[in-house]
């Protein structure tokens, strides 16, 4: 009988290490092709929990341990632990049954919501709820997507978050901004021709071209490469011999590379925006035109926009 009771005790233990610690020393390949999953942090666990309690609060049902339990596939020490640092953090208040006691394993205890734990664990559903969605919409099966929004919840942003929740809201209409995009991951190694335009910085209404366009084909290269993107200007003959320049988002102002007489920027120096349906993907970058021995200036800076079609491949 005490033997029984050690391994029992034992065996309680274990999972209770299982839940409250991770095992940095596990190699991630091994875990890769075994299939096995990271066990969850302890906060993970805590948050976890608060949004099952707000869960059973909403049905109308009482949140007892052994419900928990259930829900979350735990001992009832597990549960009682998380319980009390839940009660210690101002999620919930555990009142003393009045009839029964406290039991030892915790069952004899009411939970309650506080205000503060009602607007947490609300919160954490929404998360939930946001990245199921979008994980179900990029096409992951249904349970999947359960399963890996539960981990995903605790370690997103609230501005990914947000931006997650317009991209499920608004769908095909809802418009992508990227930023340091290399096109290698769009195009083949080639070269490509799109369109592009040269317009005066001011935002006007019809917008205005720049009269450096005048100097350039309407015509733009992109040039995909095994290490890089790039685009390439195409002069007119007998154009005005101006230094280009463009505005790298970290670095400032670099004058563009030159070959055989045409200018060419790298691919990283422009914004692109895309939506889901639209064919035509936008970029744009500042650029500027000085003369030799000059340095740009924002204030007389160009926008350079592109025109470029999505990759069918």
């Amino acid at each position: 009988m005490i033997e029984e009771k050690a391994f029992q005790i034992k065996d309680e233990l274990i999972s209770i290490r299982r839940h409250l610690h991770r095992t940095p020393e596990t190699d991630f390949e091994e875990i890769k092709e075994t299939n096995i999953q990271l066990p969850s942090s302890r906060r993970e666990i805590e948050e976890d929990m608060l949004e099952q309690i707000c869960l059973i609060a909403n049905t109308g049902i009482q949140v007892t341990v052994e419900e928990l339990c259930s829900r979350m596939d735990m001992t009832k020490r597990e549960v009682s632990f998380y319980l009390k640092q839940l009660n210690a953090h101002g999620y919930i208040i555990r009142e003393k049954n009045t009839h029964t006691g406290y039991q030892k394993d915790g069952t004899g205890s009411g939970i309650s919501l506080t205000e503060f734990g009602k607007i947490t664990g609300e919160e954490f559903q929404y998360r939930h709820e946001i990245l199921t969605q979008f994980l179900q919409f990029v096409g992951v099966s249904d349970e999947k997507a359960q399963e890996d929004a539960c981990r995903m919840e605790h370690v997103v942003s609230e501005e990914t978050v947000q931006q997650i929740c317009n991209f499920v809201d608004y769908g095909d209409t809802f418009e992508r901004i990227l930023k340091h995009s290399d096109l290698r991951s769009w195009y083949q190694t080639g070269k490509y021709m799109f369109l592009m335009g040269i317009y005066q910085i001011e935002k006007t209404c019809p917008r205005r071209f720049a009269r450096e366009f005048d100097c350039f084909s309407e015509n733009i290269w992109i040039h995909i490469t095994e290490d890089k993107s790039s685009f390439e200007l195409i002069k007119k003959e007998d154009t005005s011999a101006q230094n280009l320049w463009y505005k790298d988002p970290e670095q400032g102002w670099i004058e563009a590379e030159e070959k055989m007489g045409n200018p060419w920027i790298p691919s990283g120096a422009f914004t692109f925006s895309t939506r889901c349906q639209d064919p035509i993907i936008e970029g744009t970058a500042l650029i500027a035109f000085t003369r030799k021995g000059e340095k740009p200036v924002d204030w007389n800076s160009r926008e350079l926009d592109v025109h470029i079609w999505k990759s069918e491949g």
